[in-house]
């Protein structure tokens, strides 16, 4: 059996990818886009990829999307991020069949996972997931059941600036630094005068936030 594995080159991936190549099945890791023609896959995977995939790719093979996220409420671009301002400390890692509208298709199966520690963290735990996942999908080969509930769909986070809110404790803070706090993602960020503060290795002690900060000009 082949398996196309279409995702960012990140060291979740790699994780995920070194997993898999362990297994008896035919892997194939693709990082640059949709090479399905070429491979003649049975599954493509999609696993963090956010560029739209075109529809004769997906009808004609059996494409399916990891997605994160208590569907259908965890919808729409940086689930992740949006779940963990939000608050949300437990979700679930889904495989889902790809479609229009997006992360709108059935499920083939989760599993449950944590929001907590920083993004490299949670990648890591999130590839750990997917791998038995991929390959409960390969040996199974179950039925998608639809997603049941009220669709709610998140707009993609586009800029770290962090932001402040009164109504807030000091977690808030703390969780817009650790949602992005990998060098695959640009740092959380606070703008004075004609200074960039940017922060990293964040933890959150007795009521602060201790993080790591670069200061450059803009």
């Amino acid at each position: 059996m082949k398996i196309l594995i279409v995702s960012k080159d990140n060291p979740w991936t790699r994780k995920l990818v070194h997993k898999l190549y362990k297994t008896k099945y035919n892997i194939t890791w693709s990082s640059i886009g949709v090479i399905v023609g070429d491979v003649k896959p049975d599954w493509v995977f999609f696993f963090h990829w956010s560029d739209i995939v075109p529809k004769e790719v997906y009808e004609k093979y059996k494409c399916a999307v990891i997605h994160t996220g208590n569907l259908p409420e965890g919808r729409g671009g940086s689930p992740l991020q949006n779940q963990i301002l939000e608050g949300i400390n437990d979700t679930k890692v889904n495989i889902i069949e790809m479609g229009d509208p997006v992360d709108s298709g059935g499920i083939y199966c989760s599993h449950p996972i944590t929001l907590q520690g920083n993004i490299k963290d949670i990648w890591l735990s999130i590839a750990d997931v997917t791998s038995k996942l991929i390959l409960e999908c390969v040996k199974e080969n179950p039925t998608p059941k639809p997603q049941i509930g009220t669709p709610k769909t998140y707009k993609r986070i586009k800029d770290n600036l962090i932001k402040f809110d009164s109504n807030k404790d000091i977690s808030y803070i703390y969780d817009q630094i650790r949602m992005v706090d990998d060098k695959n993602y640009p740092n959380a960020y606070l703008d004075i005068g004609e200074y960039r503060l940017e922060f990293n290795r964040a933890k959150l002690n007795h009521g602060e936030v201790l993080a790591d900060v670069k200061i450059r000009k803009k």
